[in-house]
């Protein structure tokens, strides 16, 4: 192996895997305090040390030897909400997410040119923010894009037409990001959303995505330290929740196919629209089509129904993987500029990972996987003597 370990590269596979260093340190039988001591660089790990944390947390040796890359600006910050209960382990781990995906974006940059993004960004405080202003906001960036007032079909394809860098999370054992529904986050100029595919139905994964994209442009500027407060993220999300409401049902043109006030004639406009019934509702609530009775009647039926969670034809709406990343991978390695190993080897992330956050099928790297070695260690015993070990 050439070079040398990158202390930091051992507490980013941790981290990112949501363990804690005694829950490593347990798993591969040494102490708490030689994790803290490889993890700041103060001794080197002894290779079956390092081959058992690289077999425990699922990363290749070539991952604890690859140098960080200088960021050229600073990332913006990541929203969680304020009741959900994510714990700080997990936003870590979400932290690494995005940056294992700049880094692929990075490494793959080197070959082929991404599109440049076209994500506005407010220049006023996002405080000074009136839903007035956020309503003119989505229809000014859906006039940009030329959607005037139609339905958001390929949601997934319009965004990464339009520059943002999008990817699935990259579930495992060890954190399977419970709760989360989507992040996103400006690094180094790019624009990234990250999403859960299997934790909702697809409607309301356009919808947190669509959120996330209100995050990206309304407060990039928000700092990490005001984005952890309690009325920042409230008001932050309230603001991004109206974004994605006004984009995906725009005031100019939606209003038009609300006929009625039965759950049915808005299942109708739940296929139209690919919304769901609670968004629609939500929507015509502010922007008053129908009277107060007839949104809680509305809401009743939903509750009796039991449609909060899971509506009518949320199985018949789909939405499609994001395809960036993937199709970069893919044209570079069927025109043999590179081969599947050479991308496995320099990105330096386990199979399972690039699987994931490139959207390529489940065995695209099967025949590619290099096998790990079993570490072993020698019994020490009184028992044994140095000329029985047999080596």
């Amino acid at each position: 192996m050439n070079g040398k370990i990158v202390p930091s590269r051992i507490t980013e596979a941790r981290e990112a895997r949501a363990m804690s260093m005694g829950e490593l340190a347990d798993a591969i039988n040494i102490t708490r305090q030689s994790v803290s001591k490889y993890e700041r660089g103060i001794i080197k790990p002894a290779p079956e040390v390092l081959q058992a944390i690289s077999l425990v947390l699922d990363f290749p040796f070539d991952f604890f030897y690859k140098k960080e890359s200088l960021a050229n600006a600073r990332s913006s910050s990541l929203f969680f909400r304020s009741n959900s209960g994510i714990t700080k382990k997990l936003k870590t781990a979400c932290s690494y997410q995005v940056k294992w995906v700049n880094e692929i974006r990075e490494q793959l940059a080197e070959y082929v040119n991404f599109i440049d993004h076209e994500i506005p960004t407010i220049d006023m405080n996002f405080e000074d923010l009136s839903y007035n202003d956020i309503e003119d906001l989505a229809l000014s960036v859906r006039k940009a894009w030329g959607m005037n007032d139609e339905p958001v079909k390929d949601l997934i394809g319009m965004l990464e037409n339009k520059g943002v860098i999008l990817s699935q999370f990259a579930v495992n054992d060890f954190c399977k990001f419970k709760g989360v529904d989507a992040f996103s986050s400006w690094r180094n100029g790019v624009p990234y959303i990250l999403y859960h595919s299997i934790q909702k139905s697809a409607v309301r994964t356009r919808y947190s995505i669509l959120h996330e994209l209100g995050h990206l442009i309304m407060h990039s500027s928000v700092s990490e330290e005001d984005a952890i407060k309690k009325g920042v993220i409230d008001l932050a999300d309230q603001q991004a929740d109206r974004f994605a409401a006004a984009f995906l049902l725009p005031a100019t043109s939606f209003p038009n196919d609300v006929h009625g006030s039965s759950l049915s004639s808005f299942e109708t406009i739940k296929l139209k629209w690919g919304v769901s019934l609670s968004a629609i509702i939500k929507r015509c609530e502010n922007l008053g089509i129908l009277s107060e009775n007839q949104i809680g009647y509305l809401k009743k039926q939903m509750t009796m129904k039991k449609y909060w969670r899971s509506e009518p034809f949320d199985e018949m709406i789909e939405i499609e993987p994001p395809e960036m990343l993937k199709s970069a991978v893919t044209l570079l390695v069927d025109r043999n500029i590179i081969s599947k190993t050479f991308f496995l080897e320099k990105a330096a992330f386990s199979a399972k990972d690039l699987v994931k956050i490139c959207s390529l099928p489940e065995d695209y790297f099967d025949e590619y996987k290099q096998r790990q070695k079993p570490f072993l260690r020698l019994v020490h015993s009184e028992n044994i003597c140095k000329e029985n070990v047999g080596f």
